[in-house]
């Protein structure tokens, strides 16, 4: 796919930066969601910002936006820091970024082609300065990232019946605590994949 250049603004953002709450949708589609600040590397219908994020959100101020939502966009991503440096930047001290994340043990991300960034429980570690939730901890000094994470859970899934209700039971066990979802990581994952996460972070607190 043949990435945007620079950003191309359709629409009159002012408007919309105005509101009382600000709602972007980082690859809305063409089904963006009402009332947000749709962003796609393609002219679709609805969509008010034509750009890469791999190259920042310049159109969008400091501290300006409330939510940011992506569902099954980040994995797609070839310069994470770069985008989680930009989420953080426009977020408003309370805002927060909800994302849903194909699982990197997932069969279905890894035999996608376009997949980029593999994404597990530790991955938002390398960026998260305080509000790690983990017993282990991986070095976040490489990057000037500053980020929180509020929560992260494991989604299980099937198109077979039988295994689809084994695996919600699962889910709900391994998301009790953030140990039980290490011990999963460590040693059930390849077994017993999930297929996706659900994330919320936010900026870290001054």
């Amino acid at each position: 796919m043949q990435m945007p250049d620079a950003p191309r603004v359709l629409t009159d953002l002012a408007p919309l930066l105005a509101k009382p709450h600000v709602f972007v949708e980082i690859g809305c589609g063409p089904s963006k969601k009402p009332n947000a600040i749709g962003i796609d590397v393609l002219a679709l219908p609805g969509v008010d910002v034509v750009c890469d994020v791999n190259q920042g959100l310049p159109f969008l101020p400091d501290a300006s936006v409330d939510r940011i939502e992506a569902v099954h966009v980040f994995e797609h991503l070839s310069d994470l820091e770069t985008v989680l440096r930009e989420v953080t930047r426009v977020l408003k001290p309370t805002g927060e970024c909800h994302l849903r994340v194909p699982y990197f043990a997932n069969p279905h991300y890894y035999s996608d082609y376009t997949h980029k960034t593999p994404w597990g429980l530790y991955t938002l570690g390398y960026f998260c300065k305080d509000g790690w939730p983990y017993r282990r901890k991986v070095p976040n000094f490489y990057n000037n990232v500053r980020l929180r994470v509020i929560s992260q859970k494991l989604v299980f899934s099937s198109m077979f019946l039988l295994p689809k209700l084994l695996k919600k039971l699962v889910q709900a066990v391994v998301n009790l605590h953030p140990l039980m979802q290490e011990f999963y990581e460590e040693s059930l994952c390849w077994n017993l994949p999930a297929s996706e996460m659900k994330i919320v972070i936010a900026p870290s607190k001054p």
